[in-house]
């Protein structure tokens, strides 16, 4: 493979390998300089990093990112160096990190929101800044318990890999708040959303059902404990939904009665559906990011009256717990584990290839 050489914003003369995207289907393994470390950041050995479906996004469209990017957000790692500034983090403790960043100073930082942040993206690991398919990874103005968290040695790297789509999912059943008795429908059943359904039972759901267009996600649902799966390519989802969780009345028509409803697989028509499943007054989360428009009925909107969220951070201490705990089992979700000089093909695959639910870069052994 060749190997080539760019510049990542640093002034340090070190360098690492990392996976480059260059163009729509294009990633390259190249040196480039490890990024600066500022004196309140951290420097990670990278261990593993996870495929995420928005760094398929990047990789088919270049969607959130420019060509020179190092994706790559879901990840574990080790603490190579710290910030003069930096307390409570030794190095070698081995930790993931949260992975959005902020600018700290707009109206929604100042409130706490910073998920709200304009410069979520331009900030964030894999995105503006340099990401995890890579030797090293820094995090800024790292915190323990606020964007770095210590990893337990009982998740193991592949696991830990994964702690930051649970913490995605975490998020999304914590803003539905459901709880005992609640009847939920999961649209999309990739990792997130199959944690979505086991979170949701952890939490008490009576009944949990998850729609998926992949046999082996739709499987993989029910070996995880949803109390129903559908393929939606056999028939009408909507009215599998209805019979599985009853039919309820409103204004001129009828739909569904789940009591939420988590949208996690971005398909536009699966963002429709969710409005004819969610039973009048009921909740929907919107997890998906869809790569185009999802043409919406706001007459559904006004006659049924859900509760309607938007969820993009994430839960990184419930997803730890979660998973420590045996609460929330990924390991067997991932089922494709590639080197880094392979990143290539992976996401060739990953974007390619039906029957994989979860592939994870392993950067270095512990």
């Amino acid at each position: 493979m060749t190997i080539q050489t760019s510049r990542i914003e640093t002034t340090r003369a070190q360098t690492m390998t990392a996976a480059v995207y260059r163009e729509p289907g294009v990633m390259t393994i190249e040196h480039v300089e490890v990024p600066d470390l500022g004196p309140r950041d951290v420097l990670l050995r990278v261990t593993a990093c996870g495929i995420c479906g928005s760094d398929l996004h990047s990789f088919k469209k270049g969607l959130y990112v420019e060509p020179g990017q190092v994706l790559g957000h879901e990840f574990v790692g080790t603490v190579e160096r710290t910030g003069p500034e930096v307390e409570g983090i030794a190095e070698g403790l081995r930790v993931t990190g949260f992975t959005i960043g902020t600018c700290g100073e707009c109206f929604w930082c100042e409130r706490g929101d910073y998920g709200l942040c304009p410069e979520i993206f331009s900030r964030s690991i894999g995105y503006g800044r340099a990401g995890a398919f890579a030797d090293f990874v820094v995090i800024e103005r790292a915190q323990l318990g606020l964007n770095v968290f210590e990893v337990p040695e009982g998740i193991d790297d592949l696991s830990a890999a994964t702690i930051e789509p649970v913490a995605v999912a975490a998020g999304a059943v914590g803003a539905a708040e459901i709880g005992p008795g609640d009847k939920v429908v999961v649209l999309g059943a990739g990792l997130i959303g199959n944690v979505c359904a086991q979170i949701a039972k952890a939490r008490g759901a009576e009944r949990v059902v998850v729609i998926d267009i992949n046999p082996l996600r739709v499987q993989a649902a029910l070996d995880h404990g949803a109390d129903a799966a559908f393929d939606a390519r056999s028939g009408d989802a909507i009215e599998w939904v209805k019979s599985e969780l009853g039919v309820g009345r409103y204004a001129f028509n009828e739909g569904a009665m789940a009591d939420v409803v988590i949208e996690v697989s971005g398909a536009p028509s699966a963002v429709t559906q969710s409005f004819e499943m969610v039973r009048s007054g009921g909740t929907i989360v919107f997890v998906g990011l869809p790569e185009v428009a999802a043409p919406v009925d706001t007459t559904k909107i006004v006659h049924k009256q859900p509760k309607i969220i938007g969820s993009l951070a994430g839960d990184f201490a419930a997803a730890i717990e979660l998973l420590d705990s045996g609460e929330v089992v990924t390991r067997d979700l991932v089922d494709r584990v590639r080197g880094l000089d392979d990143v290539q093909s992976a996401f060739d695959d990953a974007t390619t290839v039906r029957d994989i639910m979860k592939t994870v870069i392993r950067i270095g052994d512990r």
